[in-house]
């Protein structure tokens, strides 16, 4: 039914559903929205792991074939780690093993993973998780952020009408962008509608962002904003104070997944990613000798599949911190920090078939600051296809031969192709608008 809802909310012109904007939040997201509390101690992990694993194995094959009865809260943490752990893949091939037997078309729908990453995976969300998730994201967001006043800009992956660059949502208050018609032949036309507007944070895939400044500086104008909300997609440090910078705006970014496992938030622009202990409960599977592993994740608000072990795909490494509430308790949270992002799960393939992460080509340094994006696109082993947008301050050649020769000292072994392109329009997107680094078209 929210599907629907959705749906229906999206077809219709925003004169329509312009009344929207003056519903409180309390109202438009319901109950759940009222009484959820967004939570980052954590004490309250043990808990919230008991109720999950008490209900998914009274309610999913999975946890009855898995999880044990008659064990205490102290004991969650621990006993967790003693599971089996569930891939995308498992999950896509036995759907119904995760799926818990109250759930139905009332009180759930069935949605997508991203798929920037991997293939999108099916997944079924609560209704109920829809609204809880907000109530996190408004407590990331903060005080700073009046939703009914501030305007936001938004570059997500929205497919409006055909030559409708931008189009006003009045329930979550913003101007949602095409980023699939977005190029640099009607920017300017972007420019000049948006002059009629008084916009106050930007909100969108870091990627999207990113290219939306480039854009700016190429015409020589400046954008200053408030806030600046990333999610979705892995932002390093850098370019946070890049994005700060230029707008001259604070820079808040969150880590979560469409499974909602996790969810964790950074406000200062420091990489260290704050978990709610109220959302889920992430954990490293085999971490090396740094503490860097892959995260592994259990959901407390989606009972439509309450996903126990989910392997995320991303790295990263978990340490615990202190900090004091309102009322100067002490108290301890759990902090995210070395995220790799989703090119973590990714993989380039030699000649014999042997595996290169993407972590190891990740760019830094000065070929990095002279490029807008890039792409490497995998066709054959041991081969890859590189095109490259760069900043045009700089010779577009250069800017590509120096790429090329950094990817061959990272890649030992490959043949590597690059050329330029001259639009952001040329690179493949995921079906959510999402700029992809690794296309990769190889079995393997």
């Amino acid at each position: 039914m929210l599907k629907q809802l959705k749906y229906l909310y999206r077809a219709l012109p925003p004169c329509v559903t312009s009344w929207l904007h003056f519903i409180p939040d309390s109202m438009l997201f319901g109950k759940r929205y009222r009484k959820c509390s967004p939570e980052i101690d954590m004490r309250l992990c043990g808990k919230n792991l008991k109720e999950v694993l008490d209900y998914a194995r009274e309610h999913t094959k999975w946890g009855s074939e898995n999880i044990p009865a008659n064990f205490l809260a102290e004991d969650a943490e621990a006993l967790v780690r003693t599971l089996p752990v569930v891939t995308s893949e498992e999950l896509a091939a036995k759907p119904e093993s995760f799926i818990s037997d109250e759930s139905n078309g009332y009180n759930s729908y069935s949605t997508t993973t991203g798929g920037s990453g991997r293939n999108p995976t099916s997944v079924w969300l609560s209704n109920s998780s829809y609204a809880i998730e907000w109530k996190h994201m408004h407590a990331i967001w903060g005080n700073d952020y009046l939703r009914r006043r501030d305007l936001k800009l938004t570059f997500r992956g929205y497919h409006l009408r055909p030559g409708e660059l931008i189009r006003f949502d009045p329930i979550y208050n913003e101007l949602s962008v095409d980023p699939f018609q977005l190029n640099d032949s009607n920017f300017g036309e972007l420019l000049q509608k948006l002059q009629r507007y008084n916009v106050k944070c930007l909100h969108g895939y870091p990627s999207l962002i990113s290219l939306f400044m480039e854009r700016l500086k190429a015409v020589g104008m400046t954008f200053y904003a408030k806030l600046i909300f990333l999610g979705s997609e892995g932002a390093s440090v850098e370019l946070k104070r890049q994005l700060a910078d230029f707008f001259r705006a604070k820079v808040v970014s969150w880590y979560g997944l469409t499974e909602k496992v996790v969810l964790a938030y950074d406000a200062d622009m420091t990489g260290k990613f704050v978990n709610f202990s109220s959302y889920g409960y992430p954990w490293i599977l085999n971490p090396d000798e740094n503490g860097i592993g892959e995260i592994v994740g259990t959901t407390f608000v989606n009972r439509a599949m309450p996903l126990v072990n989910y392997r995320t795909g991303d790295f990263g490494r978990i340490s615990t911190q202190g900090y004091r509430t309102a009322d100067g308790i002490a108290r301890e949270m759990l902090i995210i920090d070395q995220l790799q992002g989703r090119t973590g799960k990714d993989f380039l393939y030699g000649k014999q078939g042997e595996k290169f992460t993407m972590t190891a080509v990740n760019l830094h340094g000065e070929v990095q600051q002279k490029i807008v994006f890039y792409q490497i696109i995998q066709n054959e082993f041991g081969k890859i296809d590189v095109r490259v947008l760069p900043k045009k301050m700089f010779r577009q050649d250069q800017v590509c031969q120096e790429l090329k020769e950094e990817l061959c000292k990272r890649l030992k072994g490959f043949e590597v192709c690059c050329e330029v392109v001259k639009s952001d329009m040329e690179f493949v997107r995921s079906t959510r608008g999402k700029m992809i680094v690794l296309v990769q078209n190889l079995k393997h």
